[in-house]
């Protein structure tokens, strides 16, 4: 049998534990964020290259966007309907989600880091919000937000994902904390990233930037949110190495899973409808995420080795190369990384 986590999670407050014994699970820890007292450099390197990076959705403007939005192509207007859809949810359940993790996670430097990334997820929901309030009257949105209840595709990925995440509250043992925070990599890493490029094709044809712009900052915080579960696998691997072995075929079934969901959301959502998108770009590009989390996470990459199908969208969202400072080609507020030595060249993708 797994050995069980805390059952009653980490205590608020333990004066009996040792901060000198800090793990990522199932160490002692009193709670207490001593900042002079570092043991996961990166979480702080993270938090502030975030910190650095702060953004707020009204400060973008939306006003050309209501305009644009009446002449897209049907299938056009389907699909930015759909994937921003998707993404409320995503980043609704992440802002819901990230503290039961953080009730399991006695290092308090990436309780810290997590305490920010909840913040961001948040932050995305506003944009979301500015977004339908610019662009659609409250019952036209009210639809979109809610397009799941109509069933099909987009309620089937929402129930794989949200089944995953409660198989770990209902079962919180070490396994399944591996599991789920894998399950997080792969939403963090993966599964935004079709529709953020839906986006990016729309504004590389001038329609829609104010929302490309907002969706531009969002992905560079989902890189970053990205790399900080990189960091907890990684550090789980090596404080807890038969059990991260053990994992193994389990963690190849999560990644394949995954990108077989990814390709069929955003081959229905997408697929050949859009200018300058394909089904096999959808499925190019999922290869090539899915490739480089694997490596990221010290493991063999088990998909058809692909080049990034959309490398000329990733300069319009100005991300490109996150070593320099570049702008939006339609807005002239920067959107680098502060912190170059935080994150790997999205070039390297």
């Amino acid at each position: 049998m797994p050995s069980k986590l805390r059952k009653t999670m980490k205590k608020l407050f333990d004066a009996e534990a040792s901060d000198d014994n800090i793990k990522v699970i199932g160490g002692e820890t009193t709670n207490l964020l001593n900042l002079e007292n570092i043991r996961f450099q990166w979480a702080h390197d993270i938090f502030d290259s975030i910190f650095a990076n702060n953004w707020l959705p009204h400060k973008v403007s939306m006003g050309e966007d209501k305009n644009q939005y009446k002449y897209l192509t049907p299938e056009e207007q389907g699909a930015f309907n759909d994937v921003i859809s998707f993404l409320v949810f995503l980043d609704s359940i992440q802002t819901n989600n990230l503290p039961n993790l953080a009730n399991y996670i006695t290092a308090p430097d990436i309780t810290y880091v997590l305490a920010r990334q909840t913040y961001d997820e948040a932050i995305h929901s506003k944009s979301y919000g500015w977004i339908g309030s610019s662009i659609f009257t409250h019952s036209e949105f009210e639809k979109i937000v809610y397009k799941w209840r109509e069933g099909g595709v987009l309620l089937d990925r929402i129930d794989q994902i949200t089944s995953g995440y409660q198989e770990f509250l209902d079962n919180p043992t070490d396994e399944e904390f591996i599991l789920v925070a894998v399950k997080n990599y792969l939403l963090e890493g993966l599964y935004f990233y079709n529709g953020f490029q839906l986006f990016h094709n729309l504004a590389s044809r001038g329609l829609m930037v104010g929302t490309q712009t907002q969706i531009s900052y969002i992905q560079r915080d989902e890189l970053a949110h990205c790399n900080i579960f990189k960091n907890i696998l990684n550090e789980i691997a090596k404080e807890n190495p038969e059990l991260w072995e053990k994992l193994q075929p389990k963690i190849y079934e999560l990644f394949k899973e995954a990108v077989q969901w990814e390709i069929e959301f955003s081959a229905e959502v997408i697929g050949d409808k859009i200018l300058g998108m394909t089904t096999q770009s959808i499925t190019d590009y999922a290869h090539h995420l899915a490739n480089k989390r694997l490596k990221d996470i010290k493991m063999d990459q088990i998909f058809p080795k692909t080049k990034n199908p959309y490398t000329h969208l990733e300069m319009i969202a100005g991300i490109d190369d996150e070593t320099t400072t570049r702008a939006n080609n339609f807005e002239v507020t920067s959107i680098q990384y502060k912190n170059a030595s935080i994150l790997d060249g999205w070039s390297d993708l």
